[in-house]
């Protein structure tokens, strides 16, 4: 496999990984009062997080180029596989890679969490390969579930639901009710930065018959849209600093800034390629919101 190491590094979208450690670092934050935390359980579901993303974004870069989406005249930064930089072949063959290494991570992960207590360790299991399979049919195989506008609901749920529950779970062997909260939160951020990808990418989408929910609402109903997440995330992390008492779980606040900067951003942008400036700062912000939780909780 050819390994022209900046073009992999530039396919690998490392700017999307901050809301992976976001994500994981919410699921860690809530289990760690709890007797059972443990450290390496953190590292290793962050580990595994973060190749999921990866994985993802390999994935979504083969699928998009194999199905149109991304052409020519895309305004969002060049794919990989489209430009030219890495094959068809190789990135294939680094997606299976990707695989491998989030299969084995996930794998040790459950072995850590669980050992042989196989009651708990294989519906975890069943999860994590279903993460693995949303990953590549993304964009991927005869009916990519990322073109028929269901992009928003695998992101909601495991960016949200299953990545932090499922950490919590990897602690506890149980799940809380009140966890819904940042769990939804959480999905709900990390949605709103899928909907200004999308929104972004609305002209090639449609040019390409890939169909989101930014084209089904149009542009207006796609900016009301992200008001909603944005404000739902923001309502749910406050309401669970009420329900557990914790003045130490507004530590998201000093977060919001950047989050509330892009959506300001989004709502002043008439034109869709110059919205490719607010993914980043809705991604720092949701890690910052996570970290400043940490912050105020260790304090």
């Amino acid at each position: 496999m050819a390994f022209p190491i900046g073009s992999w590094i530039k396919a690998l979208r490392l700017r999307t990984l901050p809301l992976a450690l976001a994500v994981t670092g919410m699921g860690n934050l809530v289990a760690y009062r709890s007797p059972e935390f443990r450290w390496s359980i953190l590292v290793f579901s962050i580990l595994t997080t973060l190749l999921l993303q990866i994985l993802s974004n390999l994935a979504n870069d083969y699928g998009d180029s194999i199905h149109g989406a991304d052409l020519v005249d895309r305004k969002g930064p060049s794919r990989a596989v489209q430009s030219g930089l890495i094959s068809k072949t190789a990135m294939f063959q680094g997606i299976l890679v990707l695989t491998l290494a989030s299969l084995l991570s996930g794998l040790w992960l459950l072995w850590i969490s669980f050992h042989t207590d196989w009651g708990h360790q294989l519906p975890v299991l069943g999860v994590g390969l279903l993460a693995i399979a949303a990953a590549y049919f993304y964009t991927n195989g005869s009916k990519p579930y990322g073109y028929q506008a269901m992009g928003d609901v695998s992101v909601f749920l495991f960016f949200g639901l299953v990545a932090v529950l499922g950490t919590y779970y990897l602690h506890t062997k149980t799940v809380e009710t009140r966890l819904l909260l940042p769990a939804i939160a959480m999905g709900l951020w990390s949605t709103a930065v899928l909907n200004v990808n999308n929104m972004r990418d609305m002209p090639s989408d449609k040019m390409a018959g890939k169909e989101t929910l930014p084209l089904k609402l149009g542009l207006a109903g796609a900016k009301r849209y992200h008001l909603f997440l944005i404000l739902g995330g923001l309502l749910c992390l406050t309401l669970f600093a009420v329900v557990e008492r914790n003045v130490a779980l507004l530590g998201f606040i000093p977060g919001n800034f950047l989050i509330v900067h892009s959506l300001a951003g989004v709502f002043k942008t008439t034109e869709n390629e110059k919205l490719d400036p607010f993914l980043k700062p809705q991604a720092l912000g949701t890690l910052l919101a996570v970290v400043g939780m940490w912050v105020a909780v260790l304090m």
